[in-house]
């Protein structure tokens, strides 16, 4: 994760927040490049079903993020969008307050892109490597 240095020279790391299902998550900003209300690219994937096992997979995305497409190394310019509801918020984060998944959670988490936790305001914070989300799907 970049750092940057804030206020007394603590690292900051950017992150963009939003909600996935009860959870309230968090993807690297630099991971980010655009938020839309509508999906523009071929490809797009519903942030609920790839993260989230259990709970209603029918809510529609009213938030559009576009992500660079990891598993198109060989393209720079490829994309594709992650449809959220809810708030999106960008905060920094100190990155001190950023930890890695308990072993436990690490060995029964439901999806591989779940990478560690934090709090904000006392909730609870989900972090999301961006590179891991599941392959998304083709618009049709």
């Amino acid at each position: 994760m970049p750092l940057h240095r804030g206020h007394h020279e603590q690292a900051q790391v950017a992150l963009v927040l939003f909600c996935v299902g009860p959870y309230r998550t968090a993807l690297e900003a630099r991971h980010v490049l655009a938020m839309t209300d509508h999906p523009t690219a071929p490809r797009t994937a519903n942030a609920q079903t790839l993260l989230y096992e259990g709970g209603d997979h029918g809510s529609l995305p009213n938030r559009w993020l576009t992500l660079r497409d990891a598993q198109a190394a060989s393209d720079n310019n490829s994309t594709w969008q992650l449809g959220v509801s809810g708030d999106i918020t960008l905060q920094q984060l100190p990155a001190n307050t950023l930890y890695p998944l308990p072993k436990l959670l690490l060995s029964r988490r439901f999806s591989t892109a779940l990478c560690g936790l934090t709090f904000v305001q006392q909730q609870l914070v989900l972090l999301l490597d961006a590179r891991k989300l599941s392959q998304p799907t083709t618009n049709s």
